[in-house]
């Protein structure tokens, strides 16, 4: 008798964190964040790589080295110039030797292809060799080839319980496919991480965070611990 047959496992996203809080905020949270295995983490100074004058960051992204770190750029939905984009990635590069960038605003309409086309090209010139991408939703499959990573999804838990992966998306590894969520209870996080595996992401963050800015650090029991002086859960 043939053994009946079983799902095979599902493997658990990966943590990929977008890192926007300032190190003097919460000096406790950057700690947490250098013990923690992670996928990749995007630094974000100022709506991108800031200038010289920040006397905090520096050190506190060296305490990161043995996580990759991709700097934050911003490309306004296709609206800005490359030669700013490529000004932003040498700055990340020069201030803080980051292993990659991540593109924030990405368009995303079969329209655009190009015009991403010309921000991938310029970052590749650049030299960086991790290039994410965050349109926020599925784009094209011609958007996604251009990237390593693309968040296809961010936005809040009750929306994410609506998400659908495309069929043709399904051949997509989960390496390439990352998830942002916020906005979960606190209690939902533990699902959210088995949805996002289940949808077939291979990176997620998810957080009881809100808008403006979900992403300000762990998410907020973790933060909480931290300030009272309590080791936090991993």
């Amino acid at each position: 008798m043939k053994a009946p047959l079983t799902a095979p496992p599902i493997t658990p996203p990966r943590l990929a964190i977008p890192w926007y809080i300032h190190p003097a905020a919460a000096p406790q949270d950057w700690a947490w964040l250098a013990a923690q295995e992670v996928s990749f983490a995007v630094l974000n100074v100022h709506n991108g790589p800031g200038g010289d004058e920040d006397p905090y960051y520096p050190q506190a992204v060296a305490r990161l080295r043995r996580i990759r770190l991709l700097g934050y750029v911003t490309l306004a939905y296709g609206h800005r110039r490359t030669a700013e984009v490529i000004r932003e990635i040498r700055a990340w590069q020069r201030l803080y030797h980051v292993d990659g960038i991540m593109f924030d605003e990405v368009p995303s309409t079969t329209g655009t292809v190009r015009r991403c086309r010309q921000y991938a090209g310029v970052a590749r010139d650049a030299g960086v060799s991790l290039l994410a991408a965050n349109p926020g939703v599925f784009p094209s499959p011609a958007h996604l080839e251009l990237f390593d990573v693309t968040s296809v999804f961010e936005g809040t838990a009750e929306a994410y319980a609506g998400f659908r992966h495309p069929a043709w998306a399904r051949r997509v590894p989960p390496a390439r496919l990352w998830h942002l969520v916020h906005t979960g209870a606190p209690g939902q996080l533990p699902a959210l991480r088995l949805a996002a595996a289940r949808h077939g992401a291979g990176h997620l963050f998810a957080t009881d965070r809100h808008l403006p800015n979900p992403w300000l650090g762990p998410p907020t029991a973790v933060s909480d611990q931290l300030a009272a002086g309590h080791p936090a859960d991993r």
